[in-house]
């Protein structure tokens, strides 16, 4: 599994959907799980990038908040984070796990209220792998383009069309921890498929050797992709899976 989602994130899921004993890449690469469940490898911002974002954003009117561990630490409380703990650690009413499980798995995670993250940042020196950004309006993508050319030194893509920013340190994709995976496995990329369906995917599509594009994927990343599945609420992963990786 590689995902933008948190470490804990996608031991749940990926538990849930019956994979054992797999890496995980969570936080778009920031983070990689081996096989046991332990950290490999994770990457921070340091406290001078995390200081530039934060006057960056403040000055643009975006809100944003940060992902440390398995804690959400946020400005204030609002739409985009009332419900994070909720849809962090989903409960999937059919798959056969007890509510004890999902109840435990929930508790590990938290929203956290930090008043001042200009203070935070200096004293408390968090060990943040990744950044989300939202704005009432329209204006991501423009304030993307106008981050990228001030802050040289981030990665910054998108898990929604561009109505989210993700953002990670400079280098940190899923396509360099999939390199880094397969590397250590002794798979060549030519041999590995990536399926995905937004832009936080596309350098992972582009360098895989069969790069697998969901039909809710936007025009840009379908693109760059070898094929095109069906969308994700007709089972176009499942459909990708038997017929390329299964055959």
């Amino acid at each position: 599994m590689c995902t933008g989602r948190s470490p804990l994130s996608a031991t749940w899921i990926a538990k849930t959907i019956g994979l054992k004993d797999e890496p995980i890449i969570a936080y778009n690469g920031a983070i990689i799980l081996g096989e046991n469940g332990q950290v490999v490898e994770r990457n921070i911002f340091s406290v001078e990038t995390l200081l530039q974002f934060w006057k960056i954003c403040k000055e643009a009117g975006c809100y944003a908040h940060f992902y440390e561990g398995d804690t959400l630490l946020v400005p204030e409380e609002n739409k985009w984070n009332n419900n994070w703990v909720k849809n962090n650690i989903p409960l999937f009413e059919n798959s056969g796990w007890k509510i004890e499980s999902y109840n435990w798995y929930r508790k590990q995670c938290e929203v956290k209220l930090v008043e001042d993250f200009y203070d935070f940042f200096q004293n408390r020196l968090p060990k943040i792998s990744k950044i989300a950004v939202f704005h009432e309006g329209n204006a991501l993508y423009n304030f993307s383009e106008k981050l990228s050319k001030r802050m040289k030194h981030l990665e910054i893509s998108s898990s929604s069309d561009y109505r989210n920013l993700e953002i990670a340190p400079k280098g940190v994709t899923k396509a360099s921890a999939l390199m880094k995976l397969l590397e250590k496995q002794g798979i060549l990329l030519t041999q590995a498929a990536a399926i995905g369906d937004n832009f936080n995917d596309y350098l992972m599509l582009s360098y895989a050797g069969l790069g697998i594009a969901m039909g809710n994927a936007p025009v840009k990343v379908k693109e760059i992709a070898d094929i095109v599945t069906d969308t994700n609420n007709n089972r176009g992963m499942a459909l990708a899976i038997r017929r390329f990786l299964l055959a």
